[in-house]
């Protein structure tokens, strides 16, 4: 087996090349993060070069996409309480696949007229921090006070990203309701078919769709990777075709997001870690 190095910037990977019985040029990045690049039996070595100086940028790209799949999303040392992370300033909190927003609170006096506020500021500095400011220090009041502001994010997030992934997959719907917001005029949309979106805490089950076409999605949504929300989502979506786990179910997955597999993987491997929130 031989080896081709390729150079990005500072890093450097190296592509197995691997001659198969096959007509095609495949690269396939394993969990290890090794490369192999599966040629056809006689294909010279100067074509075999030119192919990999060809994909450079893509093998770049999916293995940076690979290790953040890899990757133990959460520290591995959290307080926790009963099972549960203890919300205190300075922890850090995980956000779209990143574990980069500070958590501060800023009690209120008793002599403060405010009422508890939650928002973002993103400190060019020192990264995006989240903010409570509040006159109540209870650990229940906390979580509520993050989950009210996650939820917002997921609803963001989930209204884009299922509007994207249902026209590419030819659906089609009568309206969009989000549990909990204010209805807002109807607007002139492709027409998806799902009816009604829910944001809410289903630990982790991430996703459920019923036979109404009522799609359901978990707050800590918004904690994960972007390539596992759209998974997630494309998931549910896919049940609109298929109300169950069949191979049918999986073809029809594997048309609209051929990495499937990878990101299921990630799922089972890290999903339940973020119960603790």
């Amino acid at each position: 087996m031989s080896k081709i190095r390729i150079h990005q910037g500072s890093r450097d990977l190296y592509v197995n090349v691997i001659s198969v019985n096959s007509r095609y040029v495949d690269f396939i990045i394993h969990n290890d993060l090794s490369i192999d690049m599966k040629v056809p039996v006689g294909m010279s070595w100067e074509m075999i070069e030119r192919y990999v100086r060809l994909n450079e940028t893509m093998i770049f790209e999916e293995y940076e996409k690979k290790k953040v799949r890899n990757h133990q999303m959460l520290p591995i040392t959290l307080d926790l309480e009963e099972g549960r992370i203890v919300y205190r300033g300075g922890l850090y909190l995980p956000f779209l696949g990143k574990t980069d927003v500070l958590l501060r609170i800023k009690y209120l006096s008793d002599f403060d007229e405010e009422e508890t506020k939650i928002y973002m500021e993103d400190k060019k500095n020192q990264g995006k921090h989240l903010i409570i400011k509040t006159d109540k220090d209870s650990q229940e009041f906390l979580r509520y006070c993050i989950m009210r502001y996650y939820k917002k994010c997921a609803l963001i997030i989930v209204k884009k990203k299922v509007e994207e992934f249902a026209q590419k997959m030819g659906l089609q719907y009568n309206q969009v309701m989000i549990t909990g917001q204010k209805r807002q005029s109807p607007l002139r949309r492709p027409r998806l078919s799902y009816q009604n979106i829910e944001i809410k805490n289903q630990l982790t089950v991430w996703g459920s769709c019923n036979r109404k076409h009522n799609l359901k999605f978990d707050w800590k949504l918004a904690m994960l990777p972007m390539e596992i929300i759209e998974y997630i989502i494309a998931h549910e979506l896919t049940h609109l075709k298929v109300m169950n786990h069949s191979a049918t179910f999986w073809n029809e997955m594997e048309k609209v997001m051929p990495e499937y597999k990878e990101c299921r993987s990630w799922l089972e491997k890290h999903g339940k870690e973020y119960e603790i929130f």
